[in-house]
């Protein structure tokens, strides 16, 4: 059940960076066919904390694969000190 847990976790890892990289190539996107301060201030007002926001949910998803993975060497260094 851990290993599956944690293989959702990187899973789901991997779709949050795919989101991130998509978010970056939008924002470039924008800036790009804007190329004034318009983009530069919808950006700030409507989306300048997404980045960091994936960011820490990429931070806490490794965070959580980590701690599955450190449970489950834990069970199973348990589990032989019992044979």
């Amino acid at each position: 059940m851990s290993t599956r847990s944690r293989n959702d976790l990187v899973g789901v890892k991997g779709r949050v960076q795919n989101t991130l990289n998509d978010w970056r190539e939008a924002l470039g996107s924008v800036q790009e066919q804007w190329r004034d301060s318009t983009a530069d201030q919808f950006i700030h007002d409507h989306f300048s904390d997404t980045e960091p926001q994936l960011q820490r949910i990429l931070i806490a998803l490794q965070e959580a694969a980590d701690l599955v993975r450190t449970i489950e060497k834990k069970v199973a260094d348990d589990s032989s000190d019992l044979r």
